[in-house]
């Protein structure tokens, strides 16, 4: 896979992002450095169901990562 730009990436984000807003276990949608570009990550507070993340959005890249619970301090 050739790595996706910047731009790429925060397409991919705003994207992806309109697609799991909705989602009470989602804790954040960033931008991270992937193989020499960029990617997007995504932080649930539990492991999402297979299939409802794409492992890439038009090409570029997604991780997700298991956070756990979030709390203000």
């Amino acid at each position: 896979m050739t790595p996706a730009t910047l731009d790429q990436a925060r397409a991919a984000k705003n994207k992806l992002l309109e697609q799991l807003r909705h989602r009470v276990d989602l804790r954040g949608v960033g931008i991270a450095v992937v193989d020499g570009g960029y990617g997007v990550k995504v932080n649930f507070a539990r492991r999402p169901p297979r299939g409802l993340v794409p492992d890439d959005v038009d090409g570029v890249p997604v991780i997700v990562d298991i956070v756990g619970s979030t709390r203000l301090l």
